[in-house]
């Protein structure tokens, strides 16, 4: 049987090793102006760049809840949110 991360219907691998989090979830200067300017509020623009990262890797967007809080923490903390809220 195909591992969860290589099925039709890709999901989060349980655990994201540091190096992942770096390399697929660390939104660029670029990603981030986008975001801020499609956003319907400031308050918004965490749960898109979340969402944005998380699309690039399997092609689809994810449910947010099924987005680790380690991928939901880093991308808040390199847009210098503290830890809040649930998910992004």
């Amino acid at each position: 049987m195909a591992s969860v991360e290589r099925t039709a219907y890709p999901r989060f691998k349980r655990t994201v090793s540091s190096r992942e989090l770096h390399e697929s979830f660390t939104p660029g200067p670029s990603e981030v102006a986008w975001a801020q300017g499609k956003a319907r509020s400031a308050e918004h623009v965490p749960a898109l760049v979340v969402l944005l990262k998380s699309y690039q890797k399997p092609g689809c967007f994810p449910d947010l809840a099924e987005v680790p809080e380690l991928v939901v923490g880093h991308v808040r903390g390199l847009l210098g949110l503290g830890e809040g809220g649930a998910h992004a």
